[in-house]
């Protein structure tokens, strides 16, 4: 747990609120999530780019979202939890603020149970 000194966790807590400020896609990487997400059944077959950030930013500004790190090797991603209509969906950020992806998992319980998920606390207990 060495990868979350008080220097790391200021650095979560700005990805996130940069991403409240503007969502951010690796490039042509919008499309294909939303696609999947179609496909899932999770959003939607006639949701839009708009419509799919729309729950995002939702999940990004909510004073009530559980907030984890996701330990990849060296790696942090910053992970948001809330619930949209009834369903816990994940936001996962890299450190840089761009999006990684956004879903709803099948068992959100036995997904943030990988040891790889730290949790950090409630969103508006983070942040400055």
């Amino acid at each position: 747990m060495t990868a979350l000194n008080p220097s790391n966790l200021e650095k979560i807590i700005q990805a996130i609120l940069q991403a409240q400020k503007k969502i951010q896609w690796k490039p042509q990487k919008a499309e294909p999530h939303l696609k999947k997400r179609i496909r899932l059944g999770h959003l939607p077959e006639d949701s839009t780019i708009a419509t799919y950030e729309t729950i995002i930013h939702q999940i990004l500004i909510d004073p009530k979202a559980n907030v984890y790190v996701y330990l990849y090797g060296s790696l942090l991603y910053p992970t948001l939890s809330s619930r949209i209509q009834n369903q816990i969906w994940l936001v996962i950020l890299g450190m840089d603020s761009i999006l990684e992806t956004a879903f709803p998992p099948t068992d959100p319980n036995a997904y943030l149970a990988n040891p790889a998920f730290i949790y950090l606390g409630i969103l508006e207990n983070l942040q400055p």
